[in-house]
């Protein structure tokens, strides 16, 4: 696994309040575990391409790309693409919001996870910034972890896009994200991925993303619409949203 490189996969849409620092984390990283950076972008108008190839002429061309997509974009779509320009053997798919706390420790061990042929992807719990977090931030978070954690050993394979890795072989087979689906996109690829290999739940890393969404619905409101479009996905093959609205 030494030599394999990582793509981390961005979709984007006016994410330049947060992409500055998503990018800039991995300085001294790049060379160490053979990264590059793919910002898939959604036509934003509030600099987020400035801002990234300000990161590639820093980094380098080969470190850090920029794609932008033309014409109608879900974030599924947007991560295919993403990958399509990914040259690493290992995708890593996140939001422009997430920040991994111990990167060494992170692609170290994810390094290692992957090493084991059956494994084609993985997944790692999710918490809020701490300098944001409340009680009730962290409450939530357990118990969202918990559950997903428990999904494996039940077969539903639950996961959140701010962590998906996903070998790039099996990514392929499978045809990556399915692009019709407006919400539940990470869920619905990590329960077609199951049948090919084996999916790893690395519960002793971790990372953090923003709360925003969670501040502009609250709790309750957002866990209904979650369970709706789970719902809508298990019954009727569909989402039930025609658009996912970012919050910014």
């Amino acid at each position: 696994m030494e030599n394999k490189r990582i793509s981390i996969v961005i979709p984007t849409k006016n994410e330049a309040a947060y992409i500055d620092r998503t990018i800039a984390q991995f300085e001294g990283f790049f060379e160490k575990f053979n990264l590059e950076v793919v910002v898939s972008d959604a036509n934003s108008t509030d600099g987020t391409k400035e801002v990234v190839l300000s990161h590639a002429k820093r980094f380098g061309a080969d470190r850090v790309k920029f794609v932008q997509a033309e014409g109608k974009q879900n974030i599924a779509i947007g991560r295919n693409l993403g990958s399509s320009q990914a040259t690493g053997d290992i995708l890593f798919h996140m939001d422009a919001d997430v920040f991994i706390p111990n990167k060494e420790k992170f692609f170290t061990k994810i390094s290692e996870v992957f090493e084991k042929p059956k494994v084609v992807a993985a997944t790692v719990p999710i918490w809020v910034y701490p300098e944001e977090a409340t009680f009730v931030d962290k409450l939530y978070h357990f118990m969202m972890n918990s559950t997903i954690r428990n999904s494996f050993f039940f077969g539903v394979y639950l996961a959140k896009g701010e962590c998906q890795l996903v070998r790039r072989s099996t990514f392929e087979k499978i045809e990556g994200y399915n692009e019709t689906i407006v919400a539940g996109e990470d869920c619905n690829l990590f329960y077609r991925l199951h049948k090919e290999g084996k999916i790893s739940y690395v519960y002793q890393l971790k990372v953090y993303h923003s709360p925003r969404r969670f501040r502009e619905y609250g709790y309750i409101k957002l866990t209904m619409i979650y369970l709706r479009e789970g719902l809508s996905l298990l019954f009727l093959r569909k989402s039930y949203v025609q658009e996912w609205k970012p919050v910014r």
